[in-house]
């Protein structure tokens, strides 16, 4: 029996594990692409012992395996998972969800300048991101922890195209193809790569009629219109839409204009995402407090009803000093007229410079804005003590009594009382 016959036999024996493993890495994917409103189709399947043993009898040809271990770090896409994404465009999208919910080994971006093709191509050819990756640490999966599955991302068009391709000029079964054929396969490249531009500006189109709709009532018309609206920035990183698209289903529409308004007060340089930063503004506006919209969001995302309620609790005082702490900065350091939405730790950092709160007072409140931010940037209830209510109260209470608006001033002190 030779080493690959050998392979092949434990190979069969393997074969439901792979699958499984695909299915899973599969199954947590397309559940973020739901989550996040992202359009794409995600198939996976296990190496058909079949193929994989013509495959590996050409390889060997090369590679010369000495053990079967040699074949297992040779031949990474076992588990192989496909992602066809509508717009192409988002492939950074899904960057930012393997590497979120993945341990990435390796990332390869084609074309592979490494790559020899048989034919003298006129167009650029494959255009992909292929991940070797491993599952995160978790219990109920640790069986397929240590073992690698490879999720390959392109446009639903690319990954027609190179199916086409790889089982036509690569399989060993489909003969050598003539330079006609070969020349017909690059044509239909040049024609795929137009199609990726159009879905470009397809996506473009989209985003700009949701904008002359005024309203917003679809999570995929949201991630498109927020992905759109920095597609031409520099290092951004959206974050999880998945809490934003809850505020859809929250508020059933959300007004463009708002969210216009939102969005442009979006800071690049800061280190939370384009998601974090959209909710954090969202939630520090008192209308939705006014609205009683918290608590509907909130039955949104079943969460159990005790962390509910200490994440509405929490949340509605946070906003409180918030809009307080707004209100002061603004009077000690507007220079247009114009109430701006600061970096959180920035604003209070300005009541520290301005001697409106102690070194203390500040540094209590940032360890309260960082069990607030595991409350709505990871859904996560933290130990938050009764302790940690009455100093929220303490603080805002102290800074409601510096503003110098009597009206503004009571209705918050009264917002404040309410809770």
């Amino acid at each position: 029996m030779t080493l690959i016959d050998e392979f092949i036999n434990q190979y069969n024996k393997e074969y439901d594990f792979y699958q499984k493993l695909a299915q899973i890495v599969s199954n947590k994917i397309e559940d973020q692409l739901f989550k996040r409103g992202i359009k794409a189709i995600v198939s996976f399947r296990a190496k058909k012992p079949e193929r994989l043993n013509d495959k590996l009898i050409k390889r060997n040809q090369k590679k010369k395996y000495k053990s079967i271990s040699d074949i297992y770090e040779d031949i990474v896409d076992l588990a192989g998972i496909r992602v066809s994404l509508y717009f192409p465009s988002e492939r950074e999208l899904l960057d930012e969800i393997i590497n979120d919910i993945f341990d990435v080994e390796l990332k390869k971006d084609f074309p592979d300048n490494t790559h020899i093709p048989k034919y003298t191509k006129r167009f650029s050819g494959y255009w992909a991101t292929h991940y070797r990756v491993k599952l995160k640490n978790h219990n109920l999966i640790k069986r397929y922890q240590n073992t690698l599955a490879e999720i390959q991302v392109a446009s639903v068009l690319m990954h027609a195209w190179s199916e086409v391709e790889h089982d036509l000029v690569y399989k060993p079964y489909s003969g050598d193809l003539s330079k006609e054929e070969l020349s017909i396969l690059d044509e239909i490249n040049g024609l795929v790569l137009t199609g990726e531009i159009a879905l470009e500006r397809l996506q473009s189109a989209m985003a700009t009629r949701t904008e002359k709709s005024t309203k917003i009532d679809d999570k995929y018309e949201l991630t498109n219109y927020i992905f759109n609206w920095f597609k031409n920035k520099d290092n951004v990183k959206f974050g999880n839409t998945y809490l934003i698209n809850n505020f859809l289903k929250t508020n059933e529409k959300i007004d463009t204009k708002v969210l216009n308004e939102y969005l442009s007060l979006i800071d690049l340089e800061d280190k939370e995402t384009i998601s974090n930063q959209l909710l954090d503004i969202y939630l520090n506006d008192s209308d939705l407090i006014d609205k009683n919209i918290i608590k509907k969001y909130l039955e949104n995302l079943n969460l159990p009803q005790s962390n509910s309620h200490i994440f509405e609790k929490f949340i509605k005082y946070w906003t409180i000093l918030d809009e307080t702490a707004s209100e002061l900065t603004f009077n000690h350091h507007s220079e247009d007229g114009i109430i701006r939405h600061r970096h959180i730790g920035n604003k209070f950092q300005l009541l520290h410079n301005d001697n409106l709160i102690t070194t203390s007072e500040l540094d209590e409140i940032l360890r309260l804005r960082s069990l607030r931010n595991e409350l709505v940037h990871n859904l996560k209830v933290p130990n938050v003590s009764l302790n940690d209510f009455e100093k929220i109260k303490t603080i805002t209470t102290e800074l409601i009594s510096k503003i110098n608006t009597p009206s503004l001033k009571k209705k918050l002190q009264k917002e404040l009382d309410s809770i």
